[in-house]
Formats: C-alpha cells, structure tokens, sequence
C-alpha cells in the first residue's frame, strides 16, 4: 500500500471531481432538476465530463468558456461559472477561481445544493489566499444541510479550521461534531485526528453548554453524543459529582443504548460503581505462571517482587505491613483471568500486579478493569488505544507508548518526516498499526507505505519487495530496459545481481514492530534488493541477545526501548548480594511493578476504590526505576529512549552521528 495520503481523482454521477481530496472543490452538485437544467445543456456537460476523464483540461475550459450565457438558465450559469472556477482552482489561480465562483453564486439561487457547494468551493479559494475571515463569512452563509453527505464533511472541515483560527470555539464545537457525525464505532471516531480536538474542546467548556451541546446534537450525531454524554458521566463521577453523574449515565443508557459498545460501556461503568467500591488498601494481588512451561519465569518476577518489599521496608521501617496475595496463572490466560476476579470480589486487592505474557495480560486486564481495579502489566497489552485507560500501567512501555517515541523530534529531525511500517498479520501487529496510523494521521506525518507480512513464514522478501516499488516491474518497463541494457554492457561483474530495477524509496525510514528472530530475517532483504542505509527502527525487544550478536552486519539498526543505564549500579549489587543472581529484564520489571504499587497507595491512606481512582487520575506522572509515565489522553505513556545497536553494542540516538564511532562506552547488562 503506496502514498496512501496521497489526493484522488473521483467521478459523480454528473461529472469529475477535481481535487476533492485535498481542497474540498467539488465540479458539479448532485443530480439535476429538469426545469433548472435543459437536456441540451446536459448533453454538452456529459461530453465535458469525458474530456476531463481523458485528461483534457484544457479543452475542458475552452468548450466552458465557448458557451453562450444569454441562453443558458440561471441555475446553468451557476453551474457553467463553478465549473470553470473549479479548473482556475486547479491551476491555483485563486483570484479568477474567485471570480467565477462570485460570479456563479449569483445566480444559484434556484438551486440550494448548487449554492452550497459555489459557496464551499469559494471559501475554500479564499482560504488558499489566507483571507481568512472572507473565507468564514463566505462559508457561513451557506445552507450546508442541502449538500451530499461526503461535501457535508468537507464543508465541516473546512468550517472548524476557519472558526479555529478565528477563535470562535462555539462554531468549531458544532463543525467538529458535524464532522464525526457519520461514525458508529469507538475505533472509527477515536483514528479521527479530529476527535481529539473534538474532547479537548468540548471539556473546556462550562457544565451548562456541554449539557445544552449534547442535547442540540442527539437526532445529528447520536453515536458521537452518546460517547462524549459517557466520557463527561465519567469525569463527573470522579470530581465526585455522583448524582449529576448517574443522571448523565441514565440518560445516555435511555438514549443510546441501540448502539452496543456504549450500552457495553454504561453496563460496566453501572456494575463497577454498585458492586466493587470495597477494597483492602494495604492488600496487593499478584498473577503469576508458577506451574507448568512458564513457572521459572514466574519465580524469576517473584525475586524482584520480593526485592522490592524487602527495600522499601528497610528504608521506611514505620511503614504498614503490606498483604502480598500471590496466584498461579498456570501460564494460561483463562486462569489468570478468574484469579483476578477471585482477588477483587474476595480478597478485595486494591492493586494487581500480573500480564508476564501478553496472552495472559490481555484477558486478566480486561476483569481488572470491568472491575475498576489498576492493573500493573509486567508485558505489553495488545488493545487498540480506545480499550485501554488510567487503570492500566504497562512497565515495559506500551504499544503507545512506543508509538510516541517514534514521532519525537530526534527521530523525525534524523531520518525525516516521510515513514512506512511492515507489521506481522496478527492481533499484535493490528495494534501497532493502528497506533501508528492514529499517530501519523494526528502529527500530520506522511505514511508512505503499510505492508504486513505472515510471521509464521520462512522468507520475509515479499513485503519489502512490495514496499521497495519492485513488485510489480511491469508498471516501469521502460526503465527497466535501459538499466537492463547499461548492466548487460559490464565487462565484468563481481557479485550476481539480483534485480535490474533499483528501489524506490519514497520514505525516510521504517517501522517494524517484529520480534528478534523475525527481526535478523526481515532486515537483510532491504540490502538484498539494493535497498542500502535505510533507517529501520524496531520495539524494546530488539534489546536481545540473539539481534546483538547478528547486529555487526547491519548498519541502520535502531529501536526504541528503556534506557538502562537509568538502573542503578547499587540496586543490581544489592540484588545479587540478596539472592546470589543477576537483575536481569523479568527481575527488574516485577521490582519496579511492586515500587509503583506500593507508592501509589502510600501506606493504606484510601477508604474506597473511588478515592484511589480519583488519586490514580490525579497523579499527572508515576516514577519508576525503568522509567516514568504521563497520564496523556487517559492512557499512560512511558517515556522511552532512541537506540541504535550496532556491533553489539547500544547507544542513545544521538543529531550528531547515527552509529559508534571508534570507542564507545560500555553499554550496562541486559537485566
């Protein structure tokens, strides 16, 4: 998948669209009325819509203007002037796309659609001329309600960036939620780099005018209303409003319970509020794999948990005793699962500590959360952004998380703006990419290429070959014959080669959220088809002894991970003098889990699991030995070092220079 942001050039039922992708210019309205439109003009628009599919522009415009205005109707003046403004518009001719366009409203009274889209179209041309508040005052008068629905949003679109910029956050409110009125699920609205604008704006404003908002926009935009309605139900309950917030809950369950995923969300929120506001504030419950495949490990996270105790308790001897619950998973997710449960409605565990595997973490988040219960994750959570929220924390840093460190300014400023992504065809790589996209779209960044590949094959060459522009060769036959040529004229040849064509690469770098193995088998094919120096960047797995030792042949090789030289050297001492092993990466992670729950709790000081929701959502940022996280759009973000490996050896990505150069400092063990 190539250029995906890319403008297109479609067809109506009348005529061509030109640049409707990008300007919001449109050529004709929808389907004509026969008294505002003789059968003759008609006629003369089909052969119009022909030439322009055939790329006649130029013929287009002359056969427009050759028409004579005396005969035509008004409404086939109107429409004869927008068409021609379209093309200036085309030709970023701003001032005659104006003119016509002017001169086209004048006499589209007749015909309300038409009328819209001139006024669209005109607004849109003084836009382009930063005429900002002529572009507003042009668009406003427009009765928007009588376009076709994909002009609908264009028109919205450009309403919000112009009330935007004016300040007139009133009309932006009401642009925004026009825009997002088509979508029905929570994934669709949340990918909308305006949804976010969308929930800054409507939380600024005063508690009356959300209100009166939500009511103004039910019939409109009922999926988008009932949503904000249970996010602002959400927010109210946790100021601790909980009446005003019962009622905004009831009436988004008698009002929009039709749509599943919000009747979902009510259902839990309701179950959550009535049945598990109990809780010990001194009891923690850990989910371990402590039988079966996976039991060695689940003892290795017990050492760290257990380290963790052991030093808060030396350094704050006062402190409460703390009740440390532990469960075996049995390495199986359903287990783990109904142990969360078991904790919470019997125990009352006020935080779990669990998820050492992603297919455990997953479903034994999901009770915690049903449950309202943080969830400490010692792997990541492969959910899209939307299921997740403040009650789960990911130690090693989260698909988002992630994500964000992509998109900082030492990444973009190194390699550029341009990226790609190959992802594997799984749940997890269905995560990372719409992370990725949701990113890319919101930072206005280029997304080049979006390429999958089966992570349980031998040969990783397709993908890239599709994302190299090597594919499909037939579509540059030409130049595949002068270079076929040009080689078949050496003399001699030292190496085979292994393709005429040479790569085209139309991104700066690329995203490959592989695991290490799948990482040494996919990275050499960009050498293998000539494909040299480009920056490849992977997840904190590439942190591995298996990608270190093959890493001498790679050059480009970066990924994003923690820092650990943040670890301190004391800890890892302390630790081997207490239990005779080295802090490695499990150890390491179940430590800081422990440390994060204990902080948090502050020795037993919250009555109920409202107060210690309301603390959790009040925190801003949680430190951490490995890190420290930001509470960011209700999801927490780990912040994450830049990292290029190379020769086995692992350095903070630096403006200066992209490998080692000579000596470098020792990079601290692998925990």
């Amino acid at each position: 998948m190539k250029n995906l942001l890319k403008c297109s050039v479609g067809v109506t039922i009348l005529l061509l669209l030109f640049l409707s992708g990008c300007s919001g210019i449109k050529m004709l309205s929808g389907p004509s009325q026969k008294d505002l439109y003789s059968s003759e003009f008609l006629t003369k628009i089909e052969k119009i819509k022909t030439q322009y599919r055939r790329g006649e522009v130029a013929q287009v415009l002359q056969s427009l203007q050759q028409m004579n205005e005396a005969t035509l109707k008004p409404t086939e003046k109107a429409l004869r002037r927008n068409l021609i403004g379209v093309i200036y518009f085309g030709k970023q001719n701003y001032e005659q796309a104006i003119f016509n366009f002017n001169q086209a409203l004048a006499t589209s009274e007749d015909d309300p659609a038409l009328a819209g889209q001139i006024r669209l179209n005109l607004g849109g041309s003084y836009y382009k001329l930063s005429m900002v508040e002529k572009a507003f005052e042009v668009i406003q008068g427009a009765d928007f309600e009588k376009l076709a629905p994909q002009d609908l949003v264009k028109f919205h679109k450009l309403r919000y960036r112009l009330a935007n910029e004016l300040g007139k956050d009133d009309v932006a409110i009401d642009s925004l939620i026009w825009t997002l009125s088509t979508k029905s699920k929570i994934s669709e609205l949340r990918i909308e780099p305006l949804y976010e604008a969308l929930v800054a704006k409507f939380r600024k404003l005063e508690q009356t005018t959300k209100y009166r908002t939500l009511e103004s926009f039910e019939k409109i935009a009922p999926f988008v209303v009932g949503y904000l309605a249970y996010l602002e139900a959400e927010k109210v309950y946790y100021s601790g409003r909980k009446d005003d917030a019962k009622d905004l809950i009831r009436w988004v369950e008698t009002n929009f319970s039709k749509y599943p995923e919000i009747s979902t969300l009510v259902k839990n929120f309701t179950f959550k509020v009535e049945n598990y506001a109990r809780l010990d504030p001194l009891t923690i419950g850990i989910v371990l794999p402590l039988s079966g495949d996976k039991k060695n490990f689940g003892q290795r996270a017990l050492f760290g948990i257990d380290a963790a105790l052991r030093d808060l308790k030396e350094r704050n001897p006062d402190l409460p005793n703390y009740k440390v619950i532990v469960k075996d998973s049995e390495g199986s997710g359903v287990v783990g699962a109904h142990q969360v449960k078991e904790l919470v409605e019997k125990d009352f565990a006020s935080i779990i500590i669990g998820g050492l595997f992603s297919l455990e973490a997953t479903k034994e988040f999901s009770v915690a959360k049903r449950r309202g219960v943080f969830f400490v994750s010692l792997s990541q959570i492969y959910m899209d952004k939307e299921d997740k929220d403040h009650l789960l924390l990911e130690v090693p840093g989260s698909i988002e998380s992630q994500v964000n460190q992509l998109f900082q300014s030492e990444i973009i400023n190194q390699f550029g703006k341009r990226s790609a992504i190959v992802f594997p065809e799984s749940k997890r790589g269905k995560a990372y990419v719409n992370e990725f996209w949701r990113k890319a779209n919101l930072l206005n960044i280029p997304v080049m290429g979006v390429l999958s590949y089966d992570n349980k094959a031998n040969d990783f060459r397709e993908p890239v070959k599709n994302l190299l522009g090597l594919k499909y060769p037939r579509a540059r036959k030409e130049e595949y014959e002068v270079l076929d040529e040009i080689y078949s004229l050496e003399e001699s040849r030292s190496t085979r080669r292994i393709q005429i064509l040479k790569p085209q690469l139309d991104f700066d770098w690329v995203f490959i959220p592989a695991f290490p193995l799948e990482a040494i088998q996919i990275i050499p094919s960009f050498t293998y088809y000539d494909a040299f120096n480009v920056p490849i960047v992977g997840g904190p797995s590439w942190r591995s002894r298996r990608l270190s030792r093959e890493s001498y042949k790679f050059k480009n090789i970066y990924f994003v991970g923690d820092d650990v030289k943040q670890v301190s050297s004391n800890l890892s001492q302390s630790f081997y003098q207490k239990y005779g092993r080295k802090l490695r990466l499990i150890e390491l992670r179940s430590y800081d889990s422990m440390r994060i729950a204990m902080n948090i709790l502050g020795g037993g000081q919250y009555n109920s699991r409202d107060e210690l929701d309301m603390a959790i959502r009040g925190l801003g940022s949680i430190e951490g030995q490995t890190g420290s996280w930001n509470l960011v759009d209700g999801v927490w973000i780990k912040k994450l070092a830049s990292l290029h490996i190379r020769n086995g050896k692992i350095n903070e990505l630096t403006p200066q220079a992209n490998e080692p150069q000579g000596e470098v400092e020792k990079t601290p063990q692998n925990p």
